[in-house]
């Protein structure tokens, strides 16, 4: 038997072991497929049906317990469809009746040739092909009704004319239309009129016509009204049944509203996308791109139809970002997060080296995932600026301790390659009788690119125009400048900075157009810095050279004190000791004027002292609280019956060497004292004491020192801060000059004028006043 040919399986059952021999054997010989088992009796013929798998049984009809047609009942009552062929030698119209009405599937009379065995194996295997092909039939239809019944839509038939009469219907008509399968085939309900949308009946009509034309099958979408009058929107795939004509139309329809409102709510979404100004699209669940807009096309320098499908670079940078062991992005996805933002850096396919500012948002329709919106800003340009001002401000620092000119060009030189990424540039500076520009530092690029580097007198050339107006230069193509110093350059773009009165900064590139707006932005703030910090420069290298000035002139303010000290002191000590001796030896009004005249000679070798040692000396600038100051040197240089007022707050404080503030208002208060008592000494004695006043200068600008005593006649004022002159005999006329040294000590300004009250006034401006 072929390994492809089924095997039919037949019980053969006559009580004659004999022939039912033979017959098996005749049936096996005559078809291949024939698997024969026989039996004696019913019963035993039973027996083989309960223990194996029959296709036909064939049955004789005389036999002892019970005939053909008894076996037959008995093989219907558990085997309805089993084959049942009754092959008996007793042929009569009456048996052949009662066999039909028990029913057999066939009956055949016993002959006596050899040809009735390939009858008998003919009817077997027509019974047992017509028994398959019934029961195959049978799970066919009983499949498609499993299939019809759990369909999400209708199967239907209907005729291929206007209306659309359905024939049948079967499905979920009712859930989806509203209407029973009977209001839809019985004629009560018309599909064309009554539930097909208006709007849509012309179209469908042509599409489906043009479909079964051409002898395809269709799908369309369109609008129903269903029973209670809303509007749902129906797939339908279907093809024309007939032989010529398309007569009827058998076909699938399902709902589709949700699907439909999804898709459009979605289109409202990349309509959306498409209209944001920044690069914008939305992710499946997987990350790859679904709706990309024009933006991301051109960020990423590809195609739509390219990039749709794709995974996204931005998804993947964030998931690595986040580290083992957590999926932000798939948090998203699951619903366990609203969104992310943040901002990535890297390469980008097709676009280079790239910093994102993203937003990432679940999407949601109907409250089902439907996706992620990202909306991502290409901030490429911002970080580079932020990195360059970075190590602008780094380079800023070492500008600020640049010793000297040469030191701050080497610092421009390094900053311009690292913040703008140019490694061809250099700094000239003017030389000193104003004539050419010459160049101080360039990078080694520079050195590489150029036999020798130009020095730029007044003339042709870029540089110099740009010196001497102060405005910044950018060439795209240096080939279109007429003024170009070398017609030969390889130099294709470059920026010129002025440098103010300094010189000019250069930074160059080989390829044209090579410096864009934040090239030049920052390229400007690096010209200011580097100005500033050779202004600097200058600056410090004047105090270097004011302060050896001064420390030479210390040294000899250092002899010219030890000579006061030493020279005059000593012999001072000398007379004042032989004083005492000569009181001890007489009575003479002549000492008294001696002793006087030592004392001066003593204040004066005080004051010449302090000029000499500490005038100009600061040695620590702190807070210093006002108010307890001055009432500190009030505690020394008061007279009985003088008063001083304080006109600040008792936190108002001045930055100043506390020592040496103290040191400064004890002399304008004691010259107040000394001279505006002396002044009013011919009043009666509770009017003569002079009221000395301390306090600030309106706007905070200084303090001032002022008395109600006689004042300075204004033809004076120009003199009193001269070293030795006085209007007191015991003055030694150096307190206010003292003053006026410790004032320049701290960068102040002193002068005098009259006060309120018609008595002496001192201000001194620019001390730093803190209210």
């Amino acid at each position: 038997m072929s390994g492809t040919e089924r095997a039919i399986r037949v019980l053969h059952v006559d009580d004659d072991p004999d022939l039912g021999d033979l017959v098996a054997a005749a049936l096996e010989r005559e078809d291949s497929r024939f698997e024969v088992t026989t039996a004696t009796s019913p019963a035993d013929g039973l027996d083989v049906l309960d223990d194996d798998r029959i296709d036909c049984v064939v049955s004789d009809y005389d036999m002892p317990g019970t005939n053909g047609i008894g076996f037959l009942e008995a093989v219907r009552a558990d085997y309805p469809d089993l084959p049942f062929i009754l092959y008996t030698g007793k042929g009569s119209e009456e048996v052949a009746s009662e066999a039909v009405s028990a029913g057999v599937t066939d009956y055949l009379q016993k002959g006596t040739g050899t040809d009735q065995y390939a009858l008998l194996a003919n009817r077997v295997g027509n019974a047992v092909a017509a028994a398959r092909s019934q029961r195959a039939l049978e799970e066919r239809n009983r499949r498609l009704e499993t299939l019809i019944s759990n369909l999400p839509g209708i199967v239907y038939r209907c005729r291929n004319e206007p209306g659309w009469p359905l024939e049948f219907v079967a499905g979920e008509c009712a859930s989806i239309t509203g209407y029973t399968t009977d209001e839809l085939t019985d004629g009560a309900v018309d599909w064309g009129e009554d539930v097909l949308h208006p709007d849509d009946r012309e179209q469908m009509w042509e599409r489906v016509q043009s479909a079964l034309d051409a002898g395809e099958s269709f799908e369309v979408s369109y609008r129903i009204r269903t029973a209670d009058g809303g509007i749902r929107w129906m797939w339908e795939r279907g093809q024309g049944i007939g032989d010529e004509t398309a007569d009827r139309i058998e076909g699938f329809i399902a709902d589709v509203t949700d699907r439909k409102e999804r898709e459009q709510t979605l289109e409202r979404y990349r309509s959306m996308v498409d209209a944001m100004p920044d690069s914008a699209c939305i992710y499946d669940a997987e990350g790859r791109f679904a709706v990309v807009n024009d933006y991301l096309v051109d960020f990423l320098d590809t195609t739509a139809e390219e990039l749709v499908g794709e995974p996204s670079t931005l998804v993947e940078k964030i998931r690595t970002a986040a580290g083992a062991g957590e999926d932000p992005f798939q948090a998203l996805v699951d619903g366990d997060r609203e969104e992310l933002r943040g901002e990535v850096d890297g390469q980008f396919p097709s676009r280079g080296y790239a910093a994102v500012d993203y937003r990432l948002a679940r999407l949601e329709i109907d409250g089902e995932f439907d996706g992620v919106v990202a909306v991502a800003r290409d901030i490429t340009e911002r970080k580079r600026r932020e990195d360059a001002l970075s190590a602008l401000t780094e380079a800023t620092r070492r500008f600020m301790t640049a010793p000297d000119r040469e030191t701050v060009a080497e610092h421009a030189v390094e900053t311009a390659r690292a913040v703008l990424g140019h490694d061809i540039n250099g700094v000239w500076l003017i030389d000193a009788d104003g004539s050419a520009l010459r160049p101080v530092a360039w990078t080694d690029d520079a050195d590489a690119l150029f036999d020798e580097v130009p020095t730029y007198t007044g003339g042709e050339s870029l540089a110099w125009r740009t010196y001497e107006s102060g405005d910044l230069t950018v060439s795209e193509s240096l080939q279109n400048e007429a003024d170009r110093y070398n017609p030969e350059t390889p130099i294709e773009s470059e920026v010129v900075l002025p440098l103010g009165e300094y010189g000019v900064m250069i930074v160059g590139a080989t390829d044209p157009a090579s410096f864009g707006d934040a090239d030049v932005s920052l390229a400007r703030i690096l010209a200011n810095t580097v100005e500033a910090a050779l202004d600097r420069a200058d600056r410090e290298q004047a105090s270097r050279r004011h302060r050896r000035e001064l420390e030479r002139q210390n040294e000899r303010l250092d002899e010219f004190a030890a000579i006061v000290s030493h020279d005059l002191r000593n012999p001072l000590q000398v007379a004042t000791a032989r004083l005492g001796f000569a009181r001890a030896e007489c009575d003479s009004d002549h000492l008294d004027a001696v002793e006087r005249a030592h004392d001066r000679m003593e204040a004066l070798i005080e004051d010449l002292l302090t000029l000499g040692r500490e005038g100009k000396t600061v040695l620590e600038i702190e807070p210093v609280p006002l108010a307890s100051v001055a009432e500190s040197c009030w505690e020394s240089v008061a007279t009985p019956g003088a008063r001083l007022v304080v006109d600040a707050d008792a936190d108002t404080t001045v930055r100043a060497d506390r020592r040496r503030l103290q040191q400064l208002l004890e002399n304008l208060v004691g010259n107040s004292v000394e001279h505006g008592t002396t002044g009013l000494a011919s009043q009666p004695p509770d009017e003569s004491a002079v009221t000395v006043t301390v306090g600030t200068l309106a706007g905070g600008t200084g303090i001032f020192v002022a008395d109600d005593g006689p004042g300075i006649d204004p033809e004076e004022r120009e003199r009193v801060f001269s070293s030795g002159y006085s209007t007191s005999a015991d003055g030694t006329g150096f307190g206010l000059s003292i003053v006026e040294q410790i004032a320049d000590a701290h960068g102040w300004s002193v002068d005098v004028t009259e006060s309120v009250e018609g008595g002496a006034r001192f201000e001194v401006t620019g001390v730093d006043v803190d209210d």
